[in-house]
C-alpha cells in the first residue's frame, strides 16, 4: 500500500501519496466536440492549441492527472506493451485529482481499485485494537445488475452499509476512494464519539420478540456473530483469502 501525506489542518484530507499506478491513458484534441469546455480545466500557461497526452494516476487514496504532449503519450504506449514503461512527468505538468464536469464525465471511465469491483483498497490501527478496512464490494441491485460500491467496516462496531451512510457508497473512481477513505480515518480518529459497539441486550431483546411472534425458540445472534457470518467481517474474511 501507498504511503499517504494528510494536511497539517486536517489529518483527514489526504494530499499525495509516495507512488501511483497509470490504469489509463488518453488524449484531448481539437477534434473533440468538447475541446474548448475540457480545456477549461487547464491552467493558461499550461494549454496546448495542438492537444494533449493525457495519463490517469491513482493510489489507493489520491489521484492525480498528468498532461504532457500528444507525442509523449503516443510513445509511452507504444512502449509500454509489457508493462514496464517509466512517465516522465518533467515533460508536462501534474493536477491534483482527474477532472469532473461536462466533457470529462463521459471521457474518463468508471474505475475501481481491485479487477472486478471487489478486493481490500486499504486499512487503519483502531485505537482501541482491530482494524478499520476500506474495501471494495459489487452490491446486487433489483433489476440483476451489480453495482460496484466502496466502504469501510470497523471491527469492533461492525456498520453495515444498508444502516450506515458512511459504511457504503457506489464506487465510481479514485474519487470516491478517496472520500471513502477519508470517512475511515475520520472513524478512527473521532472513535470515542463514532465507534459504538451494539449493546449484546438489543439482540436478545429482538431474539425473544421474534421467537414469541414465530412460535420458536431460536438462540441469540450476537451483531458481531451475524457479521461474521453474513455480513461485511465475512466478506472482507473471504476476500484477503482471495488475495
Amino acid at each position: 500500500m501507498a504511503v499517504h501525506t494528510v494536511s497539517e489542518n486536517n489529518p483527514t484530507y489526504v494530499t499525495g501519496a509516495d507512488r501511483y499506478r497509470i490504469p489509463f491513458t488518453g488524449f484531448l484534441t481539437p477534434e473533440h466536440p468538447q475541446f474548448e469546455t475540457m480545456q477549461e480545466f487547464i491552467r493558461e500557461e499550461h494549454r496546448r492549441p495542438e492537444g494533449y497526452g493525457l495519463a490517469f494516476l491513482e493510489s489507493e487514496e489520491h489521484s492525480v492527472i498528468y498532461i504532457g504532449s500528444v507525442r509523449q503519450i503516443e510513445e509511452y504506449r507504444a512502449a509500454n506493451t509489457d508493462g514496464t514503461a517509466v512517465l516522465d512527468p518533467d515533460q508536462g505538468v501534474m493536477y491534483a485529482f482527474w477532472p469532473h464536469g461536462t466533457g470529462w464525465d463521459d471521457y474518463i471511465p468508471a474505475n475501481t481499485w481491485n479487477p472486478g469491483g471487489e478486493g481490500i483498497v486499504t486499512e487503519f490501527d483502531h485505537p482501541l485494537g482491530g482494524k478499520v478496512t476500506v474495501y471494495e464490494y459489487l452490491k446486487d441491485d433489483t433489476d440483476g445488475e451489480k453495482t460496484p460500491m466502496v466502504g469501510f467496516h470497523c471491527e469492533r462496531c461492525h456498520p453495515t452499509p444498508d444502516i450506515d451512510h458512511e459504511a457504503g457508497m457506489p464506487n465510481r473512481g479514485p474519487q470516491d476512494r478517496r472520500w471513502s477513505a477519508r470517512n475511515a480515518r475520520l472513524h478512527v480518529r473521532s472513535h470515542v464519539d463514532r465507534c459504538r459497539p451494539v449493546d449484546p441486550r438489543f439482540a436478545e431483546v429482538a431474539q425473544q420478540v421474534a421467537n414469541k411472534e414465530y412460535g420458536v425458540n431460536n438462540p441469540v445472534i450476537t451483531w458481531e456473530s451475524r457479521c461474521a457470518t453474513t455480513g461485511p467481517c465475512a466478506q472482507i474474511r473471504h476476500l484477503r483469502a482471495r488475495a
